[in-house]
């Protein structure tokens, strides 16, 4: 009976400390294989999300070695989706530019593209990637090689985040196919046909998934779509489980992931 309540007592203590080393390991490299119509070429695109820096879980020297890790991948255009500071209940303040300058080392022949999350502020995030090679591209388009890029703006930004994700679509030029980057998945329900991929993060993979509980979600639609390859419509959603961690220092059964899509001609 003692060992029955000191196995009880000591339970919350173990699954605290794996799931902090679980947080920090180092992010494992998962890979999609996509074929997009229209697609004059393969294209090789590199995605990481949900950094939220922070001393306790993604300090500097984490980053920097993340950023090296990226790098070493050779893609031909990386992709950033937001939340690249703080979002934890209890953290030590980092600044802006401790959280984005390691950012800075990334490169890539077609270039850097970011968008920002719920957890980063409009203004702020623009100056802090203005001094790199990353563009901000919320609400933006850009002809990149084979493809045309669309950034949408987060969900918490602006009365009608979605009618401005339309908008910055429609903007785009035809010709080739449109990837869409965004923070939340949940504008893959807005999406207008014109987008042949969308690639988002937000949801962290649940962040925690015990036996008796498969992970954090905002919304049922979240729930459905917390990490993977998604199918819909004849369109394509790719969500990443991101990097970092949120509300707490934790990750639990969903390890940190930087995703890495081979897009090729379809047929």
């Amino acid at each position: 009976m003692r060992r029955l309540a000191l196995l009880i007592l000591l339970l919350p203590i173990l699954l605290l400390l794996y799931g902090l080393a679980e947080a920090v390991q180092d992010p494992q490299v998962v890979r999609y294989r996509i074929a997009l119509p229209g697609l004059g070429r393969p294209l090789r695109i590199v995605q990481l999300s949900d950094s939220h820096a922070s001393p306790i879980d993604m300090p500097t020297v984490r980053l920097d070695r993340v950023m090296a890790q990226i790098n070493a991948l050779h893609p031909d255009l990386i992709v950033l989706t937001g939340d690249y500071i703080g979002g934890k209940k209890f953290d030590v303040p980092m600044s802006l530019s401790t959280a984005i300058d390691p950012f800075h080392r990334l490169r890539a022949p077609l270039g850097v593209y970011a968008v920002r999350g719920n957890h980063d502020g409009r203004y702020w995030t623009r100056w802090g990637f203005a001094r790199g090679e990353a563009v901000m591209l919320s609400n933006h388009w850009a002809d990149v090689g084979p493809v045309i890029l669309a950034g949408a703006p987060s969900l918490a930004e602006g009365r009608n985040p979605a009618g401005a994700m339309i908008r910055a679509v429609q903007a785009a030029p035809t010709g080739k196919p449109l990837i869409l980057i965004a923070h939340e998945p949940d504008f893959f329900r807005f999406v207008p046909p014109r987008v042949a991929l969308m690639i988002a993060g937000h949801t962290h993979g649940g962040q925690i998934r015990l036996p008796f509980r498969d992970g954090l979600a905002g919304s049922p639609y979240l729930a459905a779509h917390r990490r993977g390859v998604f199918r819909e419509h004849g369109q394509t959603l790719v969500v990443s489980s991101g990097l970092g961690t949120s509300l707490v220092p934790l990750r639990i059964g969903v390890p940190p992931e930087i995703v890495e899509i081979t897009l090729v001609p379809a047929g």
